[in-house]
């Protein structure tokens, strides 16, 4: 059974709505849906898969895929799907083909459907099915990994070929060791078809935390703790504060992802208001000089407002197949955002996160930095006691320099002068906030020379000009705030 749908969409469409939902009809004793789609070049059309359950926004139910631009022909049975879809029954009924327009041509986009439904025997061939379970090769070592409380080493944000990476989860598993980290969030685009595979893929050295970015052409934001897909057809600034909502409704958190000027990358930018009670912010992306500077000046526009959302780093990388060979700069655990977990568990990851016992660091080996103020840690809430000390500890940065931050700016400035450094001094703060932050002096030269090295005849993303990162000051950790009343 086959359905042809063409059409034709504007920038006046994109504008009423970014997302086109396409109707065709799946029989009794469907086998299979294939879905195969083009569109004219200069336009970017993103393709995903709703079955007749599905609700206007916010649905908790219906979702059967998304592979945005990153797949041009995917499949969904009973058994087994494309990455990026779901596998499960094909109720019978109206199901729709979603079209995101991620970008629309002035002159308009043609575009092509091609939906064939099969009722015989179910396909041997999944387009794009790759197997996820783990390589001889990639066992991990058998060396248990730790479980009682302490500071454990993250990643809140990766990709797979769940949805625009190269990489399997397997490989993700073995980047994610091979660096030494203890939690890994994958947060795959707008699809959860990998928290399935997660769960079976279990490990005692490396704790798996499902995620999705919700990704839409205004900003895009992780979702923790959240049991199956989160609808992410958001469309004004009342729909995201709805999605909030709806994820702390089901018991999960939300964070607001790199939130900078990202020229080329469709919806990077987070372009509405943040809305009250978002629990974090990705003020650190990838490798700090990917301008992050501007990310963490909106942090902090927030925290002289009186906001208390949670500072987080991650990666976001998009793991490449096989056995990763670049730089350590551009792989995961850069930055490592670290969280002081009671035990290792999903939900003590979770509560680190909502109570902001968390700080984030260059990579996992780089300076990591805590503070606390009269004995109350980051993320905590101390009183304006003029007697109480503030207290920073650095391990790991004998030459940098420690940053004190408050509303009015930078109120402290020392030399670190050992390789375990503690500062205590009595604040005089105004503002909500006081937070600290480990700047590369004596290591400035060496990480000027390995971006040099590392831009050598490449275009720099996010249009950055060689000499941009090095115009603000260098971050190399970066602490949580104490929040003053």
């Amino acid at each position: 059974m086959r359905t042809v749908i063409a059409g034709r969409v504007t920038p006046d469409d994109r504008r009423r709505n970014p997302y086109l939902e396409l109707p065709f009809e799946v029989p009794e004793r469907a086998t299979a849906v294939e879905v195969r789609y083009a569109f004219d070049p200069g336009s970017v059309l993103d393709l995903g898969l709703l079955d007749p359950r599905a609700t206007p926004f916010p649905s908790r139910q219906g979702f059967r895929g998304w592979s945005g631009g990153a797949r041009d022909h995917v499949m969904v049975t009973p058994s087994r799907a494309t990455p990026g879809y779901l596998p499960g029954p094909l109720p019978p009924g109206r199901w729709h083909v979603l079209l995101g327009l991620a970008a629309v041509a002035e002159d308009g986009c043609a575009y092509g459907v091609d939906i064939e439904v099969h009722t015989r025997d179910e396909p041997t061939t999944i387009p794009g099915l790759v197997a996820d379970a783990v390589s001889a090769a990639h066992e991990p070592p058998k060396a248990p990994g730790r479980s009682g409380p302490a500071w454990y080493r993250a990643d809140l944000q990766s990709h797979s070929h769940h949805s625009d990476a190269r990489g399997s989860l397997d490989d993700l598993r073995s980047a994610a060791l091979e660096r030494g980290l203890d939690v890994l969030a994958v947060t795959d685009h707008n699809t959860v078809s990998h928290h399935a595979p997660l769960d079976a893929m279990a490990c005692e050295r490396l704790l798996w935390l499902p995620g999705m970015e919700v990704t839409t052409y205004r900003g895009h934001a992780n979702v923790y703790g959240v049991d199956g897909w989160v609808d992410f057809r958001v469309r004004s600034e009342d729909d995201v504060a709805t999605l909030l909502e709806h994820v702390h409704a089901r018991g999960g958190l939300m964070s607001v992802n790199h939130p900078k000027h990202s020229p080329g990358c469709i919806g990077c930018d987070w372009e509405y208001a943040v809305p009250a009670g978002i629990d974090a912010m990705e003020a650190w992306q990838g490798p700090w000089w990917l301008r992050n500077w501007e990310s963490l000046e909106r942090y902090d526009a927030l925290l002289r407002q009186g906001r208390r959302l949670t500072l987080v780093g991650g990666s976001d990388r998009h793991q490449p197949a096989g056995p990763d060979r670049d730089p350590p700069m551009l792989r995961l655990g850069s930055p490592t955002t670290w969280l002081w977990l009671e035990e290792r568990s999903r939900g003590a990851a979770l509560s680190a996160l909502r109570s902001g016992r968390v700080t984030v660091a260059e990579a996992p080996e780089a300076p990591f930095l805590t503070i606390e103020v009269g004995g109350t840690p980051m993320g905590g809430e101390a009183p304006r006691d003029t007697e109480a000390l503030a207290t920073a500890t650095v391990h790991g940065a004998r030459g940098e320099r420690l940053r004190w931050i408050a509303a009015e700016g930078v109120v402290r400035d020392v030399v670190i002068d050992a390789e375990r450094f503690e500062d205590a001094w009595t604040p005089a703060a105004r503002g909500p906030f006081l937070r600290a932050e480990v700047v590369a002096d004596a290591g400035l030269v060496a990480r000027r020379e390995a971006f040099d090295r590392l831009a050598r005849g490449r275009t720099l993303p996010l249009g950055l000009d060689a000499a941009e990162p090095f115009r603000e000051p260098y971050r190399l950790a970066l602490g949580n705030p104490v929040y003053l009343r």
